[in-house]
């Protein structure tokens, strides 16, 4: 199980740095808010997290394009969602290596 002192915690990117602050979280249920993100990665990650059988809900929410902050929301059947929402971003990052290959 997740503790509140893991967060927030800060994703290295390319482009700069994704804070992930988190929110809410059960045994199955994690509630996080994605900052420095939008529909771009959100929209492909709620995809592959739908892709597993164990996620039963996979959503987000950006309040106001200009100033909300983006928030996800993963529900599962036993599952830990964080694990959920770790197997979706690799599977993300072995499709676009796959693509680059293709270039």
């Amino acid at each position: 199980m997740l503790r509140r002192g893991n967060c927030p915690q800060i994703m290295e990117k390319e482009s700069g740095k994704m804070e992930i602050k988190i929110v809410e979280v059960g045994e199955n249920k994690l509630k996080m808010i994605v900052r420095g993100e939008d529909h771009t990665f959100l929209n492909l990650l709620q995809h592959y997290l739908l892709e597993d059988e164990h996620v039963l809900i996979a959503k987000y929410n950006i309040p106001h394009p200009l100033t909300g902050e983006p928030e996800l929301v993963v529900k599962t059947n036993g599952k830990n969602p964080l694990e959920a929402i770790k197997e979706a971003n690799e599977k993300i990052i072995k499709a676009c290596n796959e693509l680059l290959q293709q270039l």
